[in-house]
């Protein structure tokens, strides 16, 4: 047992893993195979392989969503064609590490060497389809210093939203890694994952990925995994770390958002994979979500209509309350603005949808190197929610100084009532039985009850309606619709969709002149693309077809469809 705290201990092949304010700090050092085989045994010793089992079923799970017949099967054959592909770059620590960790969960090293693309095969998907198999926007984060902020101080705010809620937030990990012949970093993942799309190094550099949705694609590159870890393990400065991430071809789109503490700066690589971006503070602040912002990438950028108002939306909020604390930007902030509740295409307080506090976040950090602590909120999702963000030395995780690992929380910045906690409670138990379990029934059942706690939040009907439209269930489904049509919208996006829904619904229920008188109203309210799509169901009825490209998407709220 640790002498400085009552929660747990664990040591094995010369790592540590230690408990600290309910979240794990583990201590690796070595050669790369030995700290992947003290990662791999410390992991199987505190929580089994619950996380690798659920990274690598995930991709199966969203396939299940469109073809469930052929998921699995589907599944391993698209991750062995990247691990074949590509297992061969890995890279030599980062290969070793693997082997380290593959051998301590008794597996074979194609097994972790498939795990390290998944996301990249996320991101390589919402390139090559459109609804179902695509991953949901992810991630928010800010920069600022200088100016800026109050005494010039560097923070930097981040949120990383991602699946896996029971799971990934549960094994929330600081995962420090000290190479017998390399600088020291920090990886802030799960605990028995084999990467992560985050971290610090003792070289001052933060990094955070970022989802894009583009079609340069490509089935050889360079992993995330392996860009992070090459960055926090060799690099320095923010210069060598963008050399380092265009320095040859990627797999898919993501944008990596680098913060350099030393340098006092910070710099944004958005990437396909063939082409970059790259975006640098403006007023000494920067801020980042999921939309690229070049003309030349925005060429290459696809993705609904539903996800490019969601990255939006958050990127507007954000921008927003940095300008209106401009200058007085404290650490403090950091919490409100990334716990932020405020549609701003409605201009008011929602539970899901258009926010910064993204149903998926799974972890949200604020940094501030200059009082040498990170802050990590930790809870169910959406984790920046919770009442506390707990604090931990930077410096003396990197240094494997456990007497000094804690410092002062902040408080959390959370919004909501009573009530409205129930009802998104409800909300998210209704997402895991839609996506974890595939019990649609269940997730139906969630959604009613959160309907009914909180009856302002359209969400919950329309979300209820969506699922069993899809199911065929057309006279339950209706109710629900009108419901979520009734809401007084100030977003005339939104207004116009949810009545497509009511007339194609009423389409598909052989109520041809009740939808047409529908399909009107939402054409009227001239909001693009939607009111196209009501304009061809005026001309061509809706069928039941047509819903297999439909998805109900618990991030955005909304049905992800083609417009």
């Amino acid at each position: 047992m640790s002498a400085q705290s009552s929660e747990f201990c664990i040591e094995s092949s010369g790592g540590v893993l230690l408990r600290r304010k309910d979240i794990y700090v583990a201590q690796l050092e070595g050669d790369y195979e030995t700290m992947g085989r003290q990662h791999g045994e410390l992991a199987a010793a505190a929580c089994g392989d619950v996380v690798a089992l659920y990274m690598n079923g995930l991709l199966s799970k969203l396939i299940a969503q469109a073809v469930p017949s052929i998921s699995r099967s589907a599944a391993w054959l698209i991750q062995e064609l990247f691990r074949r592909r590509n297992s061969r770059d890995y890279g030599a620590d980062l290969k070793a590490h693997l082997r380290g960790l593959a051998q301590a969960y008794n597996l074979p090293l194609a097994d972790a060497e498939r795990l390290l693309v998944m996301p990249d095969i996320f991101h390589y998907l919402a390139g090559k389809t459109f609804t179902t198999l695509t991953s949901p926007p992810s991630c928010s984060c800010f920069f600022a210093c200088g100016a800026a902020t109050q005494d010039g101080k560097l923070i930097v705010g981040r949120n990383f939203d991602f699946f896996g809620r029971g799971v990934w937030n549960d094994n929330q990990a600081l995962i420090v890694m000290r190479p017998s012949d390399g600088q020291a970093f920090c990886w802030i993942g799960a605990l028995g994952v084999c990467g992560s799309g985050q971290g610090f190094n003792e070289s001052g550099l933060i990094v955070g990925l970022h989802s894009k949705f583009t079609t340069d694609l490509r089935t050889q590159g360079a992993p995330i995994f392996k860009l992070v870890h090459e960055i926090l393990a060799y690099c320095t400065t923010v210069e060598e770390a963008v050399a380092r991430i265009t320095a040859a071809p990627r797999l898919c789109g993501l944008s990596l958002f680098i913060t350099g503490s030393r340098e006092r700066t910070a710099a944004i690589v958005g990437y396909s994979a063939t082409h970059h971006e790259l975006i640098r503070p403006e007023k000494e602040y920067l801020v980042r979500t999921n939309h690229y912002v070049t003309a030349d990438m925005q060429r290459l950028q696809r993705g609904p209509v539903a996800f490019m108002r969601h990255t939006q939306a958050r990127f507007q909020r954000i921008t927003a309350l940095i300008e209106e604390k401009y200058g007085t930007l404290r650490v403090e902030d950091g919490p409100s603005i990334l716990s932020d509740c405020i549609d701003p295409y409605e201009d008011r307080k929602r539970l899901a949808g258009n926010l910064v506090a993204a149903t998926n976040n799974v972890q949200s950090i604020v940094f501030s190197p200059d009082d040498d602590t990170l802050w990590l909120a930790h809870g169910d999702f959406p984790v920046c929610l919770n009442d506390r963000y707990c604090g931990f030395s930077m410096s003396a995780l990197l240094q494997g100084d456990e007497g000094n690992y804690e410092k002062e929380d902040l408080p959390g910045g959370s919004p909501l009532t009573g009530e409205e906690r129930r009802g998104l409670y409800e909300f998210l138990q209704a997402w895991s039985a839609h996506l974890d379990n595939l019990d649609n029934s269940r997730a139906v059942q969630h959604l009613l009850r959160a309907a009914e706690i909180v009856p302002g939040e359209p969400v919950f009907p329309r979300l209820a309606g969506l699922i069993l439209l899809k199911e065929k269930k057309y006279a339950r489904a209706l109710p629900l619709l009108l419901k979520n049509a009734e809401y007084p919208y100030r977003d005339a996006l939104a207004h116009a969709e949810s009545l497509l829904w009511v007339g194609r619904c009423l389409d598909l229920m052989g109520r041809r002149d009740e939808a047409l008188d529908y399909y009107r109203q939402s054409s009227a309210l001239n909001a693009q693309p939607v009111c196209a799509a009501a304009e061809r169901n005026m001309n061509t009825a809706f069928k039941a077809h047509q819903m297999w490209s439909v998805t109900p998407e618990f991030v955005i709220g909304a049905a992800l469809a083609k417009y």
